[in-house]
């Protein structure tokens, strides 16, 4: 295989992965997301016929960083745009013409376009993930992990990386691929390994990072398997929600056996950006006010504005006083009831950790007297992280699987209810969406608002999302 070229086999068959539904896909081809050095760089994006909100995934190409075009993806977006979401392939200049970091600025600011036109081609600007192979794979990981308070990247939600590089430095030793790196960052390679370490997102690795899944061949001579299993190792230590799938003997490319590893991919997909096939009722940015919150004490919530980001807080303890025991902080979505529903929240705690560290979620409110609510605490007893049941009387636990406690740890954390009135079935998730953290059945209110709150500790919400079916009280 000729290595100036081996970083190009990014155009992926996913045939037999997606069925087509046959929508007329709108396509919007050569728009340009911004001009370097005299050089327009665009994009180009299908869209679902359909005029609602929907997710998106950005494709990135590869070619060593010297090779590929936007166009080797039409074909997948095309696919993946059948499937509900808005897709986009983006241009980025070529390591010959421009050194490294142009080509993850050119990314960055192909992200921050399509969050600046979400409006004008229904973009979900909460839903978006990012797909690449090869030299794709690699720039797709590091536009998701470099620290978004750094770059003024948005927060992507979903990362597909099919055999990319994670560590430059060590990928240096493999001599097949040297002078691709010699040709993004300069030469000679011993001169640049601060610029190698910067470039790879093993070296960024948090807490905070999106989900990421890897698609790897176990004989890839040009990206060794290791990469995907040092990247893997991390992402697990640091508690990201992340899959590996194995290509078993495939090199740099996609094996004979990876249709099931392709399945599970557009379930991840899906799990952390489709949601659900229920309509969206409701959505909430804060990005002007909060007034369709009802607060059981206002004073108690404040709109916070940093970094072009606007969300909803708890700042201090509530006076209110409830009539039976239950949490004190709720702030309830007032113009909307749903039966079933599948409710989305970002969330994070600004308390100091202690046992009862908590967030919650409420749904099916009646009254004052009468909801359920979701405790997402640091530790689970009779009285914490758990789903509760409030029917005139003290808060009853109702879980029957749960965990021993959720981790609050620092930055933003993304929470899920999925609630099916018939069953009486309640699922939790915090953060991986694919396994809840509780479970729990019970029929007693088949429908009511949704909220967002804590017991007693502050903290702060934001990107509310809420596909559902709307009822009305009679």
């Amino acid at each position: 295989m000729n290595p100036r070229g081996f970083f190009l086999l990014t155009i992926v068959s996913i045939d037999f992965l997606l069925v087509p539904t046959a929508p007329a896909i709108e396509f919007h081809q050569n728009l340009v997301f911004v001009e370097r050095d005299g050089e327009a760089l665009k994009l180009d994006l299908a869209c679902p016929p359909t005029g609602k909100m929907r997710p998106a995934v950005m494709l990135i190409h590869g070619g060593g960083w010297q090779e590929g075009h936007r166009s080797d993806h039409h074909e997948n977006m095309r696919k993946i745009a059948e499937q509900g979401y808005v897709t986009a392939s983006i241009d980025y200049r070529s390591s010959d013409k421009a050194k490294w970091p142009a080509q993850i600025e050119d990314v960055q600011t192909a992200l921050r376009w399509m969050i600046e036109h979400a409006g004008e081609y229904k973009i979900d600007r909460e839903r978006i993930g990012v797909l690449g192979a090869s030299a794709g794979g690699h720039l797709a990981l590091l536009v998701g992990c470099i620290p978004a308070e750094s770059s003024n990247t948005p927060r992507l939600r979903s990362i597909a990386n099919l055999y990319g590089p994670t560590d430059l430095h060590a990928l240096a030793a493999n001599q097949p691929v040297r002078g691709l790196l010699e040709g993004l960052v300069g030469t000679p390679l011993e001169e640049h390994v601060r610029v190698l370490q910067e470039a790879s997102p093993v070296s960024y690795i948090d807490r905070t990072d999106p989900p990421v899944f890897t698609l790897h061949g176990t004989a890839d001579s040009y990206v060794p398997f290791a990469q995907a299993t040092k990247l893997h190792a991390q992402l697990e230590k640091s508690k990201i929600p992340n899959r590996l799938f194995s290509m078993q003997g495939a090199g740099h490319e996609l094996g004979d056996d990876t249709e099931e590893g392709l399945q599970q991919l557009l379930a991840f997909m899906d799990a952390h950006l489709k949601v659900s096939d229920l309509p969206l009722v409701a959505y909430e940015d804060f990005e002007e006010n909060a007034t369709r919150w009802h607060c059981t004490d206002r004073e108690a919530w404040k709109l916070f504005s940093e970094d072009g980001r606007k969300w909803f807080g708890l700042t201090k303890n509530s006076a209110y006083q409830p009539k039976v025991r239950s949490p004190l902080n709720i702030a309830l979505l007032s113009d909307v009831e749903v039966g079933n529903f599948v409710l989305d929240v970002d969330l994070r705690s600004t308390h100091e950790p202690y046992g009862h560290q908590d967030l919650c979620l409420f749904f099916g409110h009646q009254d004052t007297e009468h909801f359920y609510y979701v405790h997402i605490g640091r530790e689970a007893d009779a009285h914490a992280n758990s789903v509760f049941l409030v029917n005139h009387q003290p808060r009853v636990s109702i879980a029957e699987t749960r965990t021993q406690g959720t981790d609050w740890s620092k930055g933003w954390h993304r929470a899920r209810i999925r609630r099916d009135v018939a069953s009486g079935l309640i699922e939790v998730y915090f953060d991986d969406m694919q396994t809840p953290i509780m479970q729990a059945t019970d029929t007693t209110f088949t429908h009511g608002r949704i909220g967002i709150g804590s017991f007693d500790d502050t903290g702060d919400f934001d990107a509310v999302r809420l596909w559902g079916e709307r009822v009305s009280r009679p």
